[in-house]
């Protein structure tokens, strides 16, 4: 079971070789691949940055929503936000800066006990117990 960061479903809708690969393993071996609502926030938010007519933009957020069909969309939960609070703390006391969408990412694959598959693992490796798997 994973969970998909947004780096994962840009590059697949990209066509990256590696995440296309990937996805098909998923497709044929699993019935759980999810997505936090912070990545839907980050995928959304590419669209408005990157499209300036009302009616692109209409038409990019449509297709962005049908990109993310696959995925079950897991929402910020109490439960969530109480490990990513406790993430914070520890990477604070070592001096560190988590990204608060990135620790928001993490804390829901810690939460829920999934690896986390993105590009850039660099942006996640500070995170304890954090499970990364790379395409």
């Amino acid at each position: 079971m994973r969970l998909f960061d947004t780096t994962f479903i840009i590059d697949l809708v990209n066509g990256d070789p590696g995440a296309a690969r990937l996805a098909k393993t998923v497709d044929e071996e699993e019935s759980f691949a999810a997505i936090s609502v912070i990545t839907v926030h980050e995928y959304l938010l590419g669209v408005h940055l990157a499209y300036t007519g009302p009616k692109e933009i209409q038409d990019q957020l449509e297709k962005a929503r049908r990109d993310m069909i696959p995925y079950q969309t897991i929402p910020l939960t109490a439960e969530i936000v109480e490990e990513s609070s406790k993430v914070q703390a520890q990477m604070q006391r070592r001096g560190e800066t988590p990204g608060l969408n990135d620790l928001y990412i993490a804390s829901t694959a810690l939460t829920l006990k999934l690896a986390l598959v993105t590009r850039n693992a660099q942006d996640f490796r500070r995170i304890p117990g954090l499970k990364i798997e790379t395409y």
